[in-house]
């Protein structure tokens, strides 16, 4: 298999697509007066990875039967989700600023029958990785060529339930699956762990940075999603103080002040995209 190579052009464009995120992030905790920052932060160079270099869809018709799925069980990163389908154009930007205000489309978490690009339910009540393993045979034994791409944390591991639905979902024939574990990269030694793990159970394993877009390129050229086992990228992030140098946005409840400050730092980073 030829691996593409990321080049500068395309690097630059998608970290300026990130900012942008960021940004966005913020304003929406800035105008909400709350929202979780620290996950939906760090995810968003994996999410804009995702969702403009590997993910089929089409805004336009959200509803498409051959669309890549997207789901989650981390509601903290529900504010980066919002942000990067509203750029992609699934809903006007507009409505980013009335987050979490009542009535709303866009709620704390999110409301599939409402928000475009939205397919299933944010619940961290009980694991969903079950409800993704049965989407993603529904739609490879329909011979659709869509994927399933769940995104979880290294914690959910620890939940027994969590473990018996990974065990099913190894049993079945599922390449289109893919579940991106977010892990923190200062646990080398749980890196070790879970990857034993999820190779034991019978799933194709990668790793990489999921703040570096070469590194995400890289793990996904590699993987068949037409044969072999369901997929699993151990998405290592960077401690939460690298998210900003001075540690400012580690915090998930930030004053104005700071929000201010985030904002220009960014904006001193980037350009218009």
């Amino acid at each position: 298999m030829l691996v593409k190579l990321m080049d500068e052009g395309k690097l630059e464009k998608l970290n300026n697509i990130s900012a942008e995120i960021r940004k966005d992030i913020l304003r929406m905790a800035g105008v909400a007066r709350s929202g979780p920052l620290r996950a939906s932060l760090s995810t968003a160079n994996l999410l804009v990875y995702l969702y403009w270099e590997e993910m089929l869809f089409v805004p336009d018709e959200p509803l498409r039967e051959d669309r890549d799925r997207f789901m989650t069980d981390i509601p903290e990163a529900v504010p980066a989700l919002y942000a990067v389908l509203a750029r992609r154009g699934f809903f006007e930007r507009e409505h980013l600023w009335h987050y979490k205000r009542l009535g709303a489309a866009l709620q704390a978490l999110p409301d599939f029958r409402r928000v475009p690009g939205v397919d299933a339910p944010c619940a961290a009540v009980r694991p969903q990785i079950a409800m993704a393993g049965v989407l993603a045979r529904e739609l490879f034994y329909e011979k659709n060529s869509s994927r399933v791409i769940f995104l979880t944390e290294e914690k959910n591991l620890l939940c027994d339930e969590f473990a018996e639905d990974l065990k099913r979902s190894a049993g079945k024939y599922t390449p289109n699956l893919l579940a991106a574990v977010l892990q923190n990269s200062s646990a080398d030694a749980g890196k070790n762990v879970l990857q034993e793990t999820l190779v034991s159970l019978g799933w194709d394993v990668r790793s990489a940075a999921f703040s570096d877009f070469a590194s995400l390129e890289d793990a996904f050229v590699s993987f068949d999603f037409n044969s072999g086992a369901p997929k699993a990228l151990i998405a290592l992030q960077p401690d939460s103080a690298s998210v900003r140098r001075n540690g400012a946005l580690s915090s998930d409840s930030l004053s104005m002040d700071e929000l201010d400050m985030a904002l220009e730092e960014l904006e001193e980073k980037t350009i218009e995209v």
